[in-house]
């Protein structure tokens, strides 16, 4: 499992409740990574903050704090043309990192569940449609490529693992706001990466979810859980895109309620969008999701078979 995040040890909670719900012979079968993602950004903002806070002499330091990590997280995170010296490709490269650090323990074959919140779940549909379009172009494409840097990704990935180019993604859950992000394009040009889609330029892009390596079983188990609180300013649900969203039958959309305490007027937003992690709702449908994909292998399944990155 991967758990996406962008608070210093985020995940331990969850990943602790999640390891109770599952029984003892799961145990060894559950191997889990955190990406701390914004820890790419929040020296920059740090930097300015500081420097504002001195030569400006502004008020409400700490709102102004969460200002800044909030809305400046999701303005750094936008794709730019080279990969070098970009934030947007400097966060892929950490979870890169963390899927080989499976990769390297003979887990090759692993089906992979990503766990995101927030920001985090519109990285990891990025970072899906990214390497599964660059994946599937030819290499004369490639050459042309102008950024040699990418050229140098699609030539790692034409010999990697089919866990590290993600081809045994068996899972994607937790909130989401991944709509904020795609208003640029209107709704009839966001596509789930559940879907085959024919670009303007011609090129047919199939389906990155479920990974088309994971064993027939697998891939019916295969789904993506998308919480989200009806108080959470931050959380939407998917179906609402397009059509391509509503049909997909990999894609859910629960509804839960992370608000509590519900006796505090005015902060259930709030929240409602940092309570996803131990509520007991979508603690139960991934522990269930883990399960499945566990138990239900189409071969006998070892311990070093599975792999959960978070």
């Amino acid at each position: 499992m991967a758990f996406f995040g962008n608070q210093f040890d985020f995940a331990a909670k969850m990943e602790d409740k999640l390891r109770q719900r599952l029984s003892t012979t799961l145990q060894d079968f559950i191997h889990s990574r955190s990406v701390f993602w914004a820890g790419t950004v929040r020296e920059h903002q740090r930097d300015y903050f500081g420097r504002a806070r001195t030569t400006g002499h502004i008020w409400h330091n700490r709102l102004r704090r969460y200002v800044i990590e909030g809305l400046g997280d999701a303005a750094a995170y936008q794709k730019t043309r080279f990969l070098k010296n970009s934030v947007y490709y400097a966060v892929q490269q950490l979870i890169t990192s963390k899927v080989k650090s499976l990769e390297a323990r003979g887990r090759e074959n692993s089906p992979l569940i990503l766990i995101g919140h927030s920001l985090g779940c519109h990285v990891i549909s990025s970072y899906l449609w990214d390497l599964n379009k660059l994946m599937q172009r030819t290499e004369v494409e490639i050459k042309q490529q102008e950024d040699p840097e990418a050229q140098a990704l699609w030539y790692e990935l034409k010999d990697a693992s089919p866990l590290r180019r993600l081809k045994t993604l068996a899972g994607v859950t937790l909130g989401d706001n991944m709509p904020m992000f795609t208003f640029t394009f209107g709704p009839d040009a966001v596509y789930p990466i559940t879907s085959r889609v024919q670009l303007l330029s011609g090129q047919i892009v199939e389906p990155a979810f479920p990974g088309e390596e994971l064993p027939q079983a697998l891939r019916k188990q295969a789904r993506w859980l998308n919480y989200y609180s009806k108080t959470d300013l931050l959380g939407f649900p998917l179906k609402a895109f397009n059509d391509d969203y509503r049909n997909s039958e990999k894609i859910f959309d629960i509804c839960v309620s992370s608000e509590s305490p519900w006796f505090i007027p005015y902060f259930w937003c709030l929240l409602a969008h940092t309570r996803y992690w131990t509520n007991r709702t979508v603690l139960d449908g991934t522990a269930q999701l883990i399960r499945d994909i566990v138990e239900t292998p189409a071969e006998p399944m070892t311990p070093a078979d599975a792999a959960v990155s978070g």
